[in-house]
């Protein structure tokens, strides 16, 4: 790999792969990787780290885990960032134009900001601020923001205010993800999270699951919905054989994204 003719910023982005690829590494095996020097792998890593991207240690750097990420949005919008976008890809092709969709606020469904665009649907009912800041800026889409208490952790607005609102309001289509699915259900540790992500479910006609094979069989304390409660469920293709035959089983629609040469 040598990436010394790339832009800083295109180099930072595949850094980050590099070492989520290898979870641990050090400045020189990076500096010979990329074809840089040393002194300019440290700047990178400096950057990476101030993002939320990387963890940096003694000698070099290491990958931001899940279990590190969980409760911190800016470290999320980075793990597992490109089969996000393939997810996103894919599940933006079921909103339908004109339709009333509802994203809760996980990075996941974050994702699908820069498909609304084009994808049209007449409105978006979230409550994410990132998302709600995406929206706000495409005149041709009309926003309902579900607003509460702020978290800083989710970026988001939670809990029981959200909740009520959500209560009053309907969707033609709901996408959610989850920290993880297990027994046949969505979980997640939050409490506050999970009863906000359950409101908005119940908003939509269509539940469409987003979610990547690695939230398969992880653990989370609140429940969420079962999985027998959705129409569509749209996930990479890497998820076991044995746990794809259990979804098939459940009578969900299934959308495969598929893995790029990068991946």
């Amino acid at each position: 790999m040598r990436s010394s003719g790339l832009p800083p910023e295109s180099r930072r982005d595949e850094l980050t792969s590099y070492v989520n690829q290898v979870h641990t590494a050090r400045v020189e095996a990076m500096a010979d990787a990329f074809g840089v020097s040393a002194m300019t792998i440290h700047r990178d890593l400096d950057v990476l780290a101030g993002e939320g991207r990387l963890e940096r240690i003694r000698g070099g750097a290491r990958a931001i885990t899940a279990r590190l990420a969980e409760r911190d949005v800016r470290l999320r919008r980075h793990l597992n960032a490109r089969t996000k976008q393939r997810l996103a890809r894919t599940a933006a092709e079921l909103i339908e134009p004109g339709a009333v969709i509802a994203l809760d606020d996980s990075t996941t469904v974050g994702e699908l900001g820069p498909h609304l665009e084009s994808r049209r649907p007449s409105t978006v009912i979230t409550h994410s601020l990132a998302l709600m800041n995406t929206v706000s800026a495409q005149s041709s889409i009309a926003l309902v923001g579900l607003g509460g208490q702020y978290y800083a952790e989710t970026d988001s607005f939670l809990g029981s205010v959200v909740v009520e609102q959500a209560q009053r309001l309907t969707a033609d289509a709901v996408f959610v993800s989850t920290t993880a699915v297990k027994n046949q259900a969505l979980l997640h540790p939050d409490a506050e999270a999970a009863l906000t992500k359950r409101a908005l479910l119940k908003t939509g006609g269509r539940k469409i699951l987003i979610v990547d094979s690695s939230k398969f069989e992880g653990t989370g304390l609140y429940h969420v919905m079962g999985l027998d409660e959705f129409d569509d469920i749209v996930i990479d293709d890497q998820l076991a054989p044995e746990l794809l035959a259990l979804l098939k089983s459940l009578n969900l629609t299934i959308h495969l994204a598929a893995s790029s040469p990068k991946d």
